[in-house]
């Protein structure tokens, strides 16, 4: 679990999807990852003012938006 502050952060709310906890879950147990870490950082690596090349810095992969930086 990861948790953002700062001005510029989408709060009031969660973000991604809840896997729930039931047996039936593939991670009983624990919390499944639904997130990408990449597009949270890309997302927020993007409003830099000195935004570096996302594709260099995460090559092969498309960041889709997850709505954390407003």
């Amino acid at each position: 679990m990861t948790f953002g502050a700062g001005g510029n952060v989408g709060g009031d709310r969660v973000h991604g999807r809840w896997p729930g906890l039931a047996p039936s879950a593939p991670a009983y147990g624990d919390l499944a990852i639904t997130t990408d870490y990449r597009d949270v950082l890309a997302e927020i690596l993007t409003r830099c003012p000195r935004s570096p090349n996302i594709g260099a810095v995460f090559p092969g992969h498309t960041p889709r938006p997850v709505g954390v930086v407003r």
